[in-house]
């Protein structure tokens, strides 16, 4: 602290604190929005790739394979959750589906749900469901996990998402939502300069709905980051 006025005989007092420039803040904006912008339009734009050449080749990055399988487990083959301390962020569930000679087998990520579509005795595809999902890298975690499997071909280094469409959308939300944001945030520092409060109560509320928005935002992105580890 320092005393900067002595004309009156009143020093005035001078914290030494200067105002955090915007520049960090929207540039932060400007990088979620891309990114998240990114990821949820390109996951909608993957030339397709058959679930049967996918058995046999192994599936490839950046395609996206439709199918339908003649064998799968009834049962996730492996599941984990990720956690931030004590904070729940996403489970994941990891089913084998196998060729019709059940040589060849890829991994697809699906809801606790999906076992349900095969059999508990001779793990036939009993709905004739149809498979479709982005093709993404496996984490070491899980191909630890399948490595070595019995006699049949394991592709274990990249799995078929059937949860990529709404993977998508997430990274859609988050970068919709910062690209709002970082609108509001160029309004409100060209209206009322950097650091000030929202004047009305009307822009009171507003920032505190962004703020309450902020926060899911954040779990949602650390929930999509997580994955990508």
């Amino acid at each position: 602290m320092s005393f900067t006025n002595f004309s009156d005989g009143n020093p005035s007092f001078d914290s030494g604190r200067k105002t955090m420039s915007p520049l960090a803040a929207i540039l932060m904006l400007v990088l979620i929005a891309a990114f998240g912008l990114f990821m949820g339009i390109s996951g909608f734009f993957k030339t397709e790739m058959s679930l049967d050449d996918a058995l046999t080749a192994g599936p490839k990055p950046g395609k996206y394979v439709s199918g339908v399988p003649a064998y799968g487990a009834n049962h996730p083959n492996f599941e984990y959750s990720h956690k931030i301390s004590v904070l729940p962020l996403i489970n994941e569930n990891y089913y084998l589906v196998l060729s019709e000679d059940m040589q060849h087998g890829v991994l697809v990520r699906a809801d606790e749900e999906f076992g349900k579509n095969f059999s508990s005795e001779d793990y036939s595809n009993i709905t004739g469901i149809k498979i479709k999902g982005n093709v993404k890298s496996t984490s070491t975690k899980v191909q630890n996990n399948f490595s070595g499997m019995d006699y049949r071909s394991v592709h274990s280094s990249y799995y078929i998402d059937l949860l990529s469409t709404k993977m998508n959308i997430y990274w859609l939300i988050i970068g919709i939502y910062n690209v709002i944001a970082l609108v509001c945030v160029i309004i409100h520092f060209k209206k009322n300069g950097v650091g000030s409060a929202p004047s009305t109560v009307l822009g009171k509320v507003f920032a505190g709905v962004m703020l309450i928005g902020a926060f899911y935002i954040t779990y949602l992105l650390l929930v999509m980051i997580v994955q990508l580890v």
